[in-house]
């Protein structure tokens, strides 16, 4: 069987900037969106000239077969359909990309209508995911998204009436002033709808995002940012634990697979293309922000859009960043990712892979762990608990730098 390899898209247009998005991202001018699709396909069809630049030789990626493309941003909806099909094009000139190829597309509910999911799925998009977040007006409001309730669930019933049978859905739980019954009645409408994969993500506070200034120590509350926003209290974290547990007790129970902390799925229906995240396989990254992962080497586009388009047409490659990955870096990746999964890390593999003994070289962090119920073993699999999932993080650290 041939290697895989994924190809990630990043479109960072959106109508608005949602209050927790830390993404490159945003209502940016809607004249450079056909100067950044045109330099999004130049960087494509020149990923030579993109891997010389990272010392890494062209050659590498010749027999590799692309099983996943990702439409990531910002809101790749906010394309045209032709937009996706030149993208998809110029892809599939560019690499060997197999007949049953995972093709992701991001919609934000509202932004598409049943003649532009035709075209989409005719362009060759046979997975979405819709970015609902929450089934409360009030909670979409406080986040700072462009849509209803309504819009999502009309999205939905499009994207079901087109045809599509591999949907994805998001949900964040610990949103501010989100409480139990709203958690319930997602949860409820989550299961309801019955789409292949939900995604449910804890709320992150990130520096640079509205929530993030709101809510950090330097400008909480009672700050200048929050006094120009609706502020109502983060949910407690005892809460938020609840929602969490109680998310998983139900989809569970409705037949959904959790195969990684935050994601669930029909049998079958797992995210092919953020499975390469969790299994250290190749992926490369086209267009503004995007990372590349391949030969131990990871790296970066130039974040801004506009800088991104003028080196993309000045210079052929917008590399911002390289990364060389040492042994002891590949090596904690490898334990973290694994343990995100929730088959959790095989010792067997990572002995072969690594030359040591997993038990032996951890023997102190892992009886700690177990012994506070987060981690539990056996002697192929190490896997975190329920309890481990909600303090992944924690967990992770045990084994960093040892």
């Amino acid at each position: 069987m041939l290697d895989c390899l994924g190809v990630y898209l990043h479109i960072p247009f959106c109508q608005t900037k949602c209050h927790y998005c830390d993404f490159v991202s945003g209502p940016f001018l809607e004249t450079w969106i056909n100067p950044y699709v045109d330099a999004l396909k130049k960087e494509i069809q020149q990923t030579d000239q993109v891997l010389r630049r990272v010392q890494i030789r062209p050659a590498l990626i010749s027999p590799l077969v692309v099983d996943s493309i990702y439409f990531g941003g910002g809101t790749p909806s906010t394309l045209e359909a032709r937009r996706i099909y030149e993208i998809m094009r110029v892809v599939r000139g560019a690499f060997t990309v197999s007949t049953e190829v995972e093709v992701t597309l991001e919609v934000n509910p509202g932004s598409v209508d049943s003649e532009k999911i035709r075209q989409y799925k005719e362009a060759g998009v046979n997975r979405v995911s819709i970015g609902i977040q929450a089934f409360q007006d009030h909670l979409l409001e406080k986040m700072g998204r462009s849509h209803s309730v309504e819009d999502g669930l009309a999205t939905f019933d499009l994207l079901r009436q087109a045809g599509f049978s591999n949907i994805n859905v998001d949900i964040i739980a610990g949103l501010p002033g989100q409480s139990l019954s709203d958690w319930q009645e997602t949860l409820n409408m989550s299961r309801r709808l019955a789409p292949e994969h939900i995604s449910m993500y804890l709320l992150e506070l990130h520096p640079n995002t509205v929530f993030g200034k709101i809510y950090s120590q330097s400008d909480n509350a009672s700050g200048p940012v929050a006094r120009s926003y609706a502020v109502a209290e983060l949910p407690a974290e005892e809460l938020v634990v609840q929602f969490y547990s109680e998310a998983v007790r139900q989809f569970i129970a409705t037949g959904y697979l959790q195969y990684e902390i935050s994601n669930f799925a029909r049998s079958g229906c797992e995210s092919r293309h953020n499975l390469k995240y969790w299994t250290d396989q190749p992926f490369l990254g086209f267009g503004c922000s995007a990372f590349s992962y391949l030969a131990g080497k990871r790296w970066g586009s130039e974040r801004n859009p506009r800088r991104y388009i003028e080196r993309i047409n000045h210079d052929g490659e917008a590399v911002d960043c390289v990364y060389q990955l040492s042994d002891q870096e590949i090596q904690e990746e490898a334990i973290f990712l694994g343990l995100r999964l929730m088959g959790g890390l095989n010792l067997i593999d990572f002995k072969t892979r690594f030359g040591f003994d997993f038990y032996e070289r951890f023997s102190t962090p892992i009886a700690h762990l177990r012994e506070g119920g987060l981690l539990e073993c056996n002697s192929e699999r190490v896997r975190l608990t329920p309890s481990g999932c909600l303090l992944s993080n924690e967990v992770f650290a045990e084994f960093l730098s040892r």
